[in-house]
């Protein structure tokens, strides 16, 4: 869901600098040191291609029912846009997470990684309860919003329940596979002179 892949972005760059802690307190290089494209591309390959597999798939689920533009991307060159911008945006902030967080380091603000990574972690949660079960209902923007409800259910819905459980599989397992392992290299690269 948009509402949460954004914070969520911004969260898992900080929870990925806080596992890269002892490099990244060491490391002069703010944009070309050693975890700077493995970090890019784990957001490129891994965290984006998810909401974006999402939204194109379950456009109105996506956005948390919010906009009906948004099931409309093809002709339409704004929505199309939106689309890339939505990836982009994911990419961007979560990079841009874990150099701020790489910067806080270098001044000696681990403290403020901290806070920021479960203020992320808060703000990723947040629409669930702000909206909460918006996530188990399954449908268009006009069968959400018409009364009564005209939406299926997360189980009721193969197409979507066994989709929406293959990518967010692919999700957790690369995100843990990329924790252990931005986990131990740094900690070897660390203590490289």
């Amino acid at each position: 869901m948009i509402q949460v892949d954004i914070p969520g972005a911004i969260a898992a760059g900080q929870i990925y600098a806080l596992l890269s802690k002892k490099y990244l307190k060491n490391e002069g290089d703010r944009f070309t040191h050693r975890l700077a494209g493995p970090v890019s591309w784990y957001f490129a390959l891994f965290f984006a291609p998810v909401g974006l597999f999402l939204l194109v798939g379950w456009p109105a689920w996506e956005s948390m029912y919010w906009w009906e533009w948004i099931e409309r991307p093809a002709f339409n060159p704004p929505v199309a846009f939106f689309y890339i911008a939505f990836y982009l945006s994911m990419i961007i902030l979560g990079n841009l997470s874990y150099f701020i967080a790489h910067t806080l380091y270098r001044n000696g603000r681990d403290g403020t990684v901290k806070l920021l990574s479960v203020l992320s972690v808060i703000a990723t949660l947040l629409p669930f309860i702000l909206w909460p079960f918006t996530w188990y209902r399954i449908g268009t923007y006009k069968e959400f919003h018409a009364v009564p409800k005209e939406t299926t259910t997360l189980f009721n819905t193969p197409s979507f329940f066994w989709s929406w459980l293959a990518i967010m599989g692919y999700f957790v397992v690369t995100s843990v596979i990329f924790g252990i392992w931005i986990k131990r290299f740094s900690g070897k690269i660390a203590e490289q002179p």
